[in-house]
């Protein structure tokens, strides 16, 4: 296989990452770990005698401090440095937490009974199935008679295992035809043969086979020149900042305009941004201590053997941090950003360098923040953003998070969906096919003789929101309907009735009827309002797939749209700490379900953001980028209109 294809296929793992020796010291107690931190974290773990000579690594990151040591430091306070680790040797499983400021190892427990994500070496499935006779006549059967235009793409299986498969480390493979270097793989599937693989004995366990599926007669390929629609060259449009950048970038804390934060990135969620602030006329004011992707699940939607399982958690399975792609200036993002390297652990637990990983920027909307006409008098001002970004990439999917900050105290969360269709390939060539009604029964043909299976993708966001403190309480405005008397000249209008949420647990009003509020049980506007954020939704869509689907279960989070937690340090992931192979009902449904009241406490907000994807043929090859988003914006937080100081647009 040719060494470009194979970069392309390999989950972003080796997509331009670099080993180097950041030597730089951690100037704030939410910094990352460095380089430096992550080789003692190993070196710690090696000298207390507990590693096995072949130890892997799913996860080496912060230990945060406590959240209120945090909120009381400030620059120049000394702070405690802790890894938290995750150990993977002789088929256990531990996690320990090392003090790096006393080089010692503070606690080595063992976790019974779960698969952690899955590792960068155990992606090469190929040498493992081409061992077993069963693969090999099969593979010979659709005309390959080796491995050397085969990449097979390791897959999580879900929770559903037969029984004589407990206790097995398991990867499913499905392979791709990369005889032709110019030609996309994704779109050139070996379908209707799996592989089941044990990843500790390296052995093949089953081979499902379907049948022989002819290969596709398309070409797709992701080349602009084997494209064969060229449009006519355009005029070059930029963003650009002719006078210099407003972005203050000390460490891994962001200044922009009113706003401040901090930024790290983590193996698993990705971007972290916490200690988010807001200068209000010279006072500091909390808004959200953390913001982060905790997972994602795509469900796809096909009961075929071969792809029924398929229900991936991309975040707890595969990293969000560990898939970071290399931004490129001027596409991914503006040529004027601030492009930032970052650094994350390996699986052996060495530093690893993932370059041009996060870009900043401030950007034109095009659109004005606000504006008035009044007596022929025109007032208006411009609309400019801040934005954070990256871009996961996790098997076909490139994945854009981003985190904007506007001038008008708004946050929106976005996340974006490009890259390719999972495609099988089916009989039909054609919807004039014979075939082609059950070849498209669960998804829609985008190439001759290739089906996008339809699927879904939900993303839960955990926000911990601290509005003006920790000190918070939910509340729900209600929108209703309100009936006037016949001798009104009208029939009908609509009043807002406030309801307090008290309990742990889904939102159980309907976000289509109202709008929830996150409130400071300590401080009040120049009004007398209790200060607050709003969670403004964009377009949404929840799972419909059955509760009891065993799928579903161990995304439960996924049917509702918003959720409401006390704060707890170690509740981070929406489907519990190692989803992978995992059929309980872990994280945050458990999490949720002693109905804990939430008045006047430390609240976290989570919020599912879903879009369903009924596939097109304009997905094909390359599927045009479709954001979702949702904003926190504020709601009598500030005693008025916060864009009145904006300075006006000059010429």
């Amino acid at each position: 296989m040719a060494h470009n294809t194979l970069k392309r296929l390999s989950l972003a793992l080796a997509c331009s990452l670099a080993t180097a020796a950041y030597a730089q010291s951690p100037a704030h107690p939410m910094d990352a770990l460095t380089a430096d931190e992550i080789r003692a974290t190993r070196r710690i773990l090696e000298e207390s005698g507990r590693l096995a000579d072949a130890a892997f690594f799913p996860a080496i990151t912060l230990q945060e401090n406590d959240k209120a040591s945090v909120l009381a430091w400030r620059a120049g306070m000394p702070f405690t440095r802790q890894a938290f680790a995750v150990v993977f040797q002789d088929s256990a499983v531990f996690e320990t937490v090392v003090d790096l400021d006393n080089a010692n190892v503070v606690s080595w427990q063992e976790i019974p009974d779960i698969e952690p994500r899955i590792l960068g070496h155990e992606f090469d499935v190929v040498p493992i199935l081409w061992q077993d006779a069963r693969w090999r006549d099969a593979m010979a059967l659709r005309g390959y008679d080796s491995a050397e235009d085969v990449f097979c793409m390791p897959l999580t299986t879900g929770p559903v295992l037969p029984a004589e498969y407990a206790g097995h480390r398991l990867l499913y493979a499905n392979c791709l035809d990369v005889t032709e270097e110019n030609l996309m793989a994704f779109g050139r599937p070996i379908s209707g043969l799996m592989g089941i693989v044990d990843l500790e004995s390296r052995e093949v366990l089953d081979v499902i086979d379907l049948g022989v599926i002819p290969q596709t007669t398309d070409r797709p390929s992701l080349d602009y020149e084997l494209s064969s629609r060229y449009r006519t060259d355009a005029k070059p449009v930029e963003i650009v900042a002719p006078e210099g950048s407003n972005i203050t970038i000390d460490g891994s804390e962001i200044t922009w305009d009113n706003w401040r934060f901090h930024l790290r990135t983590d193996q698993r969620v990705g971007p972290v941004i916490s200690l988010v602030t807001y200068d209000d006329e010279g006072e500091r004011r909390p808004i959200a201590y953390q913001m982060a992707a905790s997972e994602m699940f795509v469900p796809y939607m096909d009961p075929t053997p071969t792809w029924s399982w398929r229900a991936y958690m991309d975040i707890g399975e595969y990293g969000f941090g560990l898939s970071l792609s290399p931004l490129v200036a001027g596409a991914d993002c503006p040529a004027s950003a601030h492009f930032l390297n970052q650094v994350i652990a390996d699986d052996s637990g060495a530093p690893l360098v993932l370059e041009n990983s996060v870009c900043i920027f401030e950007r034109p909307t095009g659109g004005p923040l606000w504006r008035h006409v009044e007596n022929g008098a025109l007032v208006s001002r411009p609309a400019v953003e801040l934005v954070v970004r990256m871009a996961p990439v996790v098997g076909n999917y490139d994945y854009l998070i981003d985190f904007a900050f506007s001038k008008a105290g708004d946050i929106d969360i976005r996340a974006g969906a490009a890259g390719i269709d999972a495609v099988k390939a089916v009989a039909a060539q054609s919807l004039a096919d014979l075939s082609a009604e059950e070849d498209t029964a669960y998804g829609t043909m985008i190439g001759s003789g290739l089906v996008g299976v339809n699927h879904d993708h939900f993303i839960a966001f955990r926000v911990d929101l601290d509005i003006d403190g920790p000190v918070n309480s939910a509340r729900f405005d209600h929108v209703r309907t309100q009936q006037l008397p016949e001798d009104n000249l009208r029939r009908s209008l609509w009043t807002v009735e406030e309801e307090t949420v008290t309990q742990e647990g889904a939102l159980a009003q309907h976000l289509g009827e109202g709008y929830l509020r996150i409130i400071s049980d300590e401080r009040t506007n120049r009004l007398g309002y209790a200060t607050g954020y709003q969670l403004y939704p964009g377009h949404n869509a929840l799972s419909i797939l059955a509760p009891d689907e065993p799928l579903q279960e161990r995304a439960a989070w996924s049917a509702k749209p918003a959720w409401l937690t006390r704060y707890a340090g170690d509740e981070l992931y929406a489907s519990g700490d190692y989803p992978n192979q995992n059929p309980a009902v872990t994280g945050l449904a458990q999490w949720a379900g002693d109905g804990d009241s939430i008045e006047k406490e430390d609240l976290v907000l989570w919020y599912t953001l879903g879009f369903r994807h009924i596939t097109r043929a304009e997905d094909w090859p390359g599927m045009p980028t479709l954001w979702h988003s949702f904003r926190l914006r504020p709601f009598n937080f500030f005693g008025g209109s916060p864009v009145m100081d904006v300075v006006p647009e000059t010429e």
